[in-house]
Order: structure tokens, then C-alpha cells, then sequence
């Protein structure tokens, strides 16, 4: 299967989420800073996504590069990424508008937790397809530590709605850091 074919489609669905999530960014109703500040869960919520969603594009990309033939299994599982990636700006918008509600936060956070997942199936197919011998692969340990996180923020957020945020909030932060590192650790 074309490689290019599934990396531009896979492009233009993560732009066009992305242009989704903007959109639904609204102005104060009233020209004044209070409310504009009124506003910062919405914003928040945004940019915390935004993040996320343009990491973990750059690791897509990092990850069709590596790989050399692209199987139908992970086409199917770039397209089961997909569909959870089109998901966030709709509880991206639904949590914005209301940080306290607990059904929005568990519904935003099992997006992200689904998300993460299909990732993960699809590195671990992409790792495979470029190496038969790699049958019995497993992901690092760091990644199955994310789900573990999200899968905490999943419960606190039964009691603590606005947690939800925070806690993609901080799993958007490690993956930047360890973007970070992992390219200072192959300039140098």
C-alpha cells in the first residue's frame, strides 16, 4: 500500500480537526478583559489539545518514516486513530464549555485514553510490518505508563470534573519534553 497516500490523508484529517477545534473558539459576547478572562477554560482546553494533537502528529510522522511497507492492518489502524482524533474537538468544545461536569471530563479523557490506544496499536503494527522477526515486540514501558496516567485522571476526574484538563494538560507537557529530549538525544 502507498505510504504518501495514508501520510497525506492522515495530514489533512489532523489539520482539518485542528481548524474544527479553532472554530470553536468564540469571542466575549461583551468587549471587556473580565469577559475575555470568563473565557479560559474554553482556551485552555484548546490549547491543551492543540498540543496534543501536534505532538503526536510529529510522532506519526517519526513513525511512517521508519517504517518501510505499510500493511492493511495499519491502515485500518490509522483510520481507527483518525476517528478518535476527529473526536477531540467536539470534547474539547464540550469540556471547555463545562470544566465541572463529570460526564464531559470522563468523555474527554476516554477520547484521549482511546486515542493513545490506537496509537500505540498502530506503532506496534508499523513496527512489525517493517520487521517480521519482531513478532513477539512490545511497546516501552513508557508507553503503557501514559495509559496508566490517563486511566488515573479517568477516575479522579468521577470527582474532580476540571482534572480532566489538567491531567491531558500534563501528559501534553511529558510528551513535550520527551519530544525534546529524544531529539537532542539523536543530534548528539
Amino acid at each position: 500500500m502507498n505510504k504518501g497516500r495514508i501520510e497525506a490523508f492522515t495530514d489533512a484529517i489532523v489539520a482539518i480537526a485542528a481548524t474544527i477545534m479553532v472554530l470553536e473558539l468564540k469571542p466575549p459576547k461583551v468587549n471587556t478583559v473580565a469577559a475575555l478572562l470568563d473565557e479560559w477554560p474554553v482556551f485552555l482546553a484548546y490549547l491543551i489539545s492543540f498540543s496534543l494533537i501536534y505532538i503526536v502528529w510529529y510522532e506519526h510522522h517519526n513513525l511512517f518514516q521508519r517504517s518501510g511497507v505499510i500493511s492493511s492492518s495499519t491502515y485500518f489502524l490509522n483510520g481507527v486513530w483518525l476517528f478518535f482524533l476527529t473526536l477531540i474537538p467536539f470534547v474539547t468544545a464540550w469540556i471547555g464549555e463545562s470544566p465541572n461536569s463529570v460526564v464531559a471530563a470522563v468523555t474527554y479523557l476516554l477520547v484521549m485514553l482511546l486515542w493513545t490506544l490506537a496509537f500505540q496499536l498502530m506503532e506496534r503494527q508499523v513496527t512489525l510490518d517493517s520487521d517480521p522477526h519482531k513478532r513477539h515486540y512490545r511497546l516501552p514501558r513508557a508507553r503503557f505508563n501514559f495509559d496508566l496516567f490517563l486511566l488515573g485522571g479517568l477516575v479522579i476526574a468521577f470527582f474532580v470534573p476540571f482534572f480532566a484538563i489538567v491531567a491531558v494538560g500534563l501528559f501534553s507537557l511529558i510528551l513535550i519534553v520527551r519530544m525534546f529530549q529524544h531529539r537532542e538525544d539523536s543530534n548528539g
